[in-house]
This record gives structure tokens, C-alpha cells and sequence, in this order.
């Protein structure tokens, strides 16, 4: 079992935009246990790569027994507008209120580079927001969150 350290605010990797994952190879199933390990070590049900200082878009969550691994993710929401009072690993000890979707369709990667489509609802749908913004450098705690969503 490998714990990586997690990242805290202020440090600037949390605010810079992932690269894509491009090799699907040992080294990335070793890193996507390490995060799992790290999640879990935590107490915490979700956890994206920039998180432990790796800049790739990658993110794990696991929430009701629902496991996943998301790597090159792109996200549809949809249905209604909820307020969501959300914890961060990363910002310790304080919760904010996001505005979210009560659906996201995700289309991604799989551990075996393996493309996937999968909708979820509830409050996955709310942790896999979450650490999808990790990907794009965007923080519970950032002002314009709440129009990350919207087309102008």
C-alpha cells in the first residue's frame, strides 16, 4: 500500500490545467492504485491526480460501493441545479456550497485505455464535478465554479 501526499491550497499545482494520460501501461495501473490507496488513507471518496501532484487527467471516486476510474474524461450534465456543501482533501477542514447537476454522463477512459459512457446521478454525479474540476485547476472554493457549466 503506497499513501502519496496530498496537496494542499496554496500549492499551485492545484490551480494548473492536467494533460492528457497518453501511456496506458504498469506504471499507470500502479499510480491509479496509489490514489485509490491514497483516497482511502484519507477517508475521502474522491481524488483526482493533480491532487498528489501529478498533472493528468485522471480521477478516482468511490462512493456506495461504486467504484471509479476515470482517465481523459469528458463530462454532459444535465438535469436540475442543486446546492451541494462539498469538503475538499485538498482545502482541509472547510466545506463551500457548489452549485452542481443532479446528472453527468462520462465519457472516458478505463485502467486498459478502454473507452467508456456511463450516466450517474445522486451525489456521484456530484463527486465526479468535483474531481473533474481538479482536471481543469478549479476549486470548491473558486467564485466563477458556478458558471463553469454555462455557455455565454
Amino acid at each position: 500500500m503506497t499513501v502519496l501526499t496530498v496537496l494542499e491550497v496554496p500549492n499551485i499545482l492545484l490551480s494548473q490545467t492536467a494533460d492528457d494520460v497518453v501511456d496506458f501501461d504498469d506504471s499507470l495501473n500502479d499510480f491509479v492504485t496509489d490514489l485509490f490507496d491514497t483516497m482511502h488513507a484519507y477517508k475521502g471518496i474522491g481524488l483526482a491526480a493533480p491532487q498528489v501532484g501529478v498533472l493528468k487527467r485522471l480521477f478516482v471516486c468511490e462512493y456506495d460501493n461504486n467504484c471509479l476510474v476515470c482517465i481523459n474524461p469528458t463530462l454532459e450534465v444535465y438535469g436540475d441545479e442543486l446546492e451541494s456543501e462539498e469538503g475538499c482533501l485538498s482545502i482541509p477542514n472547510i466545506l463551500a456550497t457548489v452549485t452542481r447537476y443532479s446528472g453527468v454522463n462520462v465519457s472516458a477512459y478505463d485502467i486498459n485505455g478502454d473507452l467508456f459512457t456511463q450516466s450517474f446521478d445522486g451525489m456521484m454525479a456530484v463527486v465526479i464535478q468535483h474531481e473533474n474540476d481538479h482536471l481543469n485547476g478549479v476549486l470548491i472554493t473558486h467564485d466563477s465554479l458556478k458558471t463553469r457549466y454555462h455557455s455565454g
